[in-house]
């Protein structure tokens, strides 16, 4: 075991398991009534049962499981830097080793000010179905001044990836012409290095794409078509044309207008961006020549052939097509209405809300869709989903506090790579991941996830397990108490559950509760002994194979 992999494993990031075999999808009645695929690929599952936000996430657990690779005031530096790595992780995104799905570097932009980058180099233990982190690179941005909010971005075809500036903040601190901020940056993650563009030696940011609040960038298969999204700002859509192959220091852009407020069709505005004071003011000259699509979050490229872009604004999913010069088919494809969710054991419906932010299509043309805003979803929008005969399903729930950010996927479309951004520090409950880890959502976290055949070890609860949030279920009044407390549980569905308090050493003062529970309202008595009254307890609550800790403290009388 080399000098790294201990400073990791000892940082918790992960632990070795032991090989897994295939295990079959658990289907609910109402998922197969819907269609649902039983393949075996990373999209296919029964959704989570609708419940907003709490103490954890909840994913689909009886197909699916996560690993923590990576853990913000946690996760230490070991190249090019030194301390741990900083929150509001952003776009995470996988870069392959030589178009490998089992080793590559992941890239986790952080979206602060100043901004920052952090690449983990990274490989799958085939023999235990884990991720290990071989080292954690910090990119050192000082020649460029600084980056700023490091938002989405994208991965180049030829390898590099581009972190966005999702600001327009002023400033010329090394005096060379351009704003500081504001733009595209090429990174090589292999290195940590940001590319340099004119080839004098020194690192240059991507100044022909103009200077705007950047939400992402999306690179074409043909190496020089380039669209962007501006959250703010003019909040249009861009596309660029470079003038050579992967070179996106020196060509022509243009932003989207459409031809009219309810028009299929639009056209491609050119707009200055030659000089240096052209490509500082972009995002000023662009709202006079394109349309504002009310905070564009993201832009991808459909497997159809089509552009899909999101309105965070109006809670929006467009699309179209692009025909060089003009666009048509101009399609609001999944809007903001209540949805019905079909989960394991009944339905109900979800209110789609605003905010919706990134988008990400796996290797079937399922959209994966993440909420920052309404009720911070993760959704996927399956291929035959129209307005008018909507098939969505629900993958996760987040912690209180956040958002889900970046989601990227692994050449094969085995694993997805994902952060949770801004949770709340006073989330308590904890949860085992495929490597064993105790995870809590109280700091900005980034995991990857795939099905259980795909991700950790096979052992006795897995496949058992189900998207209860034992968060959502628990309630401890009073808190604090004199001399006892109630303990109370609200099962929504059958489950095999443990309910014990424990001092904080971890002793285990009494066993509420072990065994199978019924759905319906639980109250448990709590009134601890004087010789194991130590003031402060937690009380651990397992449902299946989730878990979740309450701390509960007995006053002074």
């Amino acid at each position: 075991m080399n000098k790294i992999y201990k400073s990791l494993l000892a940082a918790a990031l992960f632990s070795a398991g032991a090989a897994n075999t295939p295990i079959a999808m658990a289907q609910s009645q109402n998922a197969a009534k819907k269609g649902e695929s039983s393949k075996k690929t990373i999209g296919s599952f029964t959704s989570v049962k609708p419940i907003g936000q709490s103490g954890t996430i909840t994913y689909p657990a009886e197909t699916h499981e996560i690993q923590m690779l990576a853990k913000s005031g946690v996760t230490s530096y070991n190249v090019g830097g030194t301390g741990t790595i900083p929150g509001n992780n952003d776009f995470t995104a996988f870069i392959p080793i030589k178009g490998s799905s089992k080793k590559g570097y992941l890239s986790v932009n952080h979206e602060n000010n100043p901004g920052g980058v952090s690449v983990l180099d990274m490989r799958l233990d085939e023999s235990t179905n884990l991720w290990e982190v071989k080292a954690v690179k910090k990119v050192d941005f000082s020649t460029l001044v600084k980056t700023e909010r490091n938002c989405s971005g994208g991965i180049t075809p030829w390898g590099t990836v581009i972190t966005s500036e999702e600001t327009t903040s002023g400033g010329d601190a090394n005096g060379d012409g351009y704003q500081d901020v504001g733009w595209q940056v090429e990174i090589d993650p292999a290195s940590g290095k940001i590319v340099d563009h004119d080839g004098d030696g020194k690192p240059d940011k991507l100044w022909a794409l103009g200077r705007m609040s950047h939400e992402n960038i999306a690179v074409s298969k043909d190496r020089v078509t380039v669209y962007q999204a501006e959250d703010g700002g003019s909040s249009s859509i861009y596309k660029f044309i470079a003038n050579k192959p992967e070179q996106l220091s020196e060509g022509t852009l243009y932003v989207l207008k459409r031809d009219s407020e309810t028009a299929t069709t639009g056209t491609w505005v050119q707009v200055p961006n030659t000089t240096q004071a052209d490509r500082n003011n972009v995002y000023n000259t662009a709202k006079s020549l394109g349309t504002n699509w009310r905070n564009p979050e993201d832009v991808e490229f459909g497997p159809d052939g089509k552009m899909y872009f999101t309105s965070k604004g109006t809670g929006t999913i467009w699309r179209f097509k692009d025909n060089g010069t003009t666009v048509s088919e101009i399609e609001a494809w999944v809007t903001p209405k209540l949805y019905e969710v079909y989960y394991n054991g009944g339905s109900q419906t979800e209110d789609w809300g605003t905010g919706i932010d990134n988008l990400t299509f796996d290797g079937e043309g399922n959209l994966w869709a993440l909420q920052d805003g309404g009720r911070n979803n993760v959704w996927v929008i399956k291929p035959d989903h129209t307005p008018e005969k909507p098939n969505l399903q629900l993958f996760m729930t987040t912690p209180y506090g956040s958002e889900s950010t970046g989601l990227n996927f692994s050449p094969d479309f085995k694993y997805g790579f994902i952060s949770i951004q801004h949770p709340s520090g006073s989330n308590t409950d904890t949860f085992t991941d495929a490597a064993g880890n105790e995870v809590q959502f109280n700091k900005d976290i980034t995991f990857v996830f795939a099905r259980k055949e795909d991700l950790g070890k096979k052992n006795a609860d897995r496949g058992k397990g189900n998207a209860l949030v034992p968060a959502k279920l628990i309630d401890v009044y009073p808190n604090p108490f004199l001399t006892g407390t109630k303990v109370s549980l609200e099962m929504p569905e059958k489950a095999n559950v443990v309910l014990e308090v424990h001092n904080m050493q971890g002793k285990s003062i009494e066993t509420l509760h072990s065994g199978v529970m019924n759905a319906g309202k639980y109250t448990f008595d709590f009134t601890p002994s004087e010789e194991s009254d130590n003031g402060i307890y937690l009380v651990r609550l397992q449902v299946n194979n989730q878990k979740s800790t309450t701390k509960i403290m007995k006053a002074d009388n």
